[in-house]
């Protein structure tokens, strides 16, 4: 066996951020007090415990402490968010995963970033969203039998409600027996669209998953949607529109839109990483348009709302460096000075900046965000130059929310933002009351 993690902070963020009844964790990686990588013990990586096992164990104990110091545990967590090196990895991840959650497991969103971990060795990342040990929301386990389960091939529920949320798992658009379940018939094959099919199978199946929750596709809040290739986009985004923005008279959701590795099932496409709302009186979804320099469904046509509010919570759109959004100058170094400047640093202060208008705008400030997303496409070589820029911010207000740091590459190694010249992209939420992390 491993040595036992422990909770070791290495991101510029708390261990947890609490809001209300939730905990937001930030990412943990397989590593000990020290810092270093663990790894099994075994005498040879063909036997005894995988590599994969020993640091799968390692960021769950390291989960089970810090819920612990936020007076949590495990049984309260309602969706959590893995980031492997290799889908061959999954299934002795499965195996670990099922020892820590043996009934009622949390929601659960897992995709392929490759090796690109900011701690080298490192085969995931895990973050999490729980309950406090003293929260009056309670966790529902949903279920509903007309759709597919994953609960056998994956170990995760098809939602988690925690009202006023639910967090359905982000799965690919299989039926778990065979495969992929959507696509153009290969007969045909220029009839359809297998990006448009698998979403809207996707969405078909979370439809009944959401009505037994109490809430329904209207009702998206966040997301982000995990594509392999960025080329299929618009094809996403036209089914994004029918099924939960204007075209099923709603505001769509508020979204990052951005790439993957590859995804669990051969043949997957896409998956979005969504939360949805259990409307009740003191939680209704309404768009914000304050604080914006634009709209990108009036600017490009584009379907995701930049903020919704859903009570004293404010979810907000990924954020990138273009300030002129019509024209798609993304903010870097001169071109003729590449190495005098840090493109991460000036891309990272920019976004901030976009974040902290629109956020001023809807009455709240840098002190009212609970959660930070980072997607960085070259961790590696910018999470330093990263960490700097956000220090600036955060230092001086004394507030740091919790962070998931997650690497962004399309299957063929391209960049996962959606412009080639953008490197970062951050997602936040906020909430009115808001003022401080663990």
């Amino acid at each position: 066996m491993a040595k036992t993690a422990q909770a070791f902070n290495v991101l510029p963020a708390p261990r947890f951020a609490r809001e209300g009844d939730f905990l937001h964790i930030s990412t943990i990686y397989p590593i000990d007090a020290t810092g270093k990588v663990v790894h099994t013990n075994a005498v040879s990586p063909f036997v005894g415990e995988a590599e994969i096992a020993a640091q799968t164990r390692a960021v769950l104990e390291t989960l089970r402490s810090v819920l612990a110091e936020a007076g949590s545990s495990l049984e309260r967590v309602v969706k959590a968010e893995v980031y492997l090196v290799d889908a061959a990895d999954f299934y002795e991840f499965k195996l670990v995963w099922r020892e820590f959650f043996p009934h009622d497991p949390p929601a659960r969103a897992t995709a392929v970033v490759g090796d690109d971990h900011i701690i080298p060795g490192a085969r995931l990342s895990l973050s999490a969203v729980a309950l406090a040990g003293n929260a009056k929301t309670k966790r529902e386990f949903i279920h509903v039998n007309d759709a597919p389960d994953p609960l056998e091939a994956e170990w995760c529920a098809q939602a988690i409600k925690a009202a006023p949320f639910v967090f359905p798992s982000p799965v690919p658009a299989t039926d778990f027996k065979s495969g992929i379940a959507a696509g153009r018939d290969l007969r045909a094959p220029n009839y359809g669209s297998d990006t448009e099919l698998q979403l809207q199978y996707i969405f078909a199946q979370w439809a009944k998953i959401l009505r037994a929750a109490g809430s329904g596709l209207d009702q998206a809040l966040k997301a982000q949607a995990y594509e392999r290739d960025l080329s299929n986009f618009h094809a996403m985004d036209r089914i994004w529109g029918e099924h939960i923005g204007r075209g099923a008279g709603t505001a769509p959701p508020t979204r990052s839109s951005m790439a993957m590795r590859e995804l669990l099932v051969p043949g997957a496409l896409l998956v979005p990483n969504m939360m949805f709302l259990a409307p009740d009186a003191g939680h209704q979804k309404t768009e914000s348009r304050k604080g914006l320099r634009w709209h990108p469904e009036e600017l490009r046509n584009v379907h995701y709302s930049p903020g919704i509010f859903a009570g004293d919570w404010f979810f907000m759109a990924g954020q990138v460096a273009i300030t002129d959004y019509k024209n798609l100058k993304s903010m870097t170094a001169p071109p003729g000075l590449p190495h005098y400047f840090s493109d991460i640093e000036i891309q990272t202060a920019a976004t901030m900046e976009l974040l902290r208008e629109q956020l001023e705008g809807n009455g709240l400030s840098l002190r009212n965000i609970v959660d930070a997303r980072i997607f960085l496409v070259e961790p590696r070589r910018d999470y330093r130059g990263f960490e700097r820029a956000w220090r600036r911010i955060f230092e001086p207000i004394g507030h740091w929310p919790s962070m998931n740091l997650i690497p962004s590459k399309q299957a063929n190694g391209l960049g996962g933002v959606m412009m080639y010249d953008l490197i970062v992209e951050i997602d936040l939420t906020a909430h009115r009351q808001h003022r401080g992390g663990g």
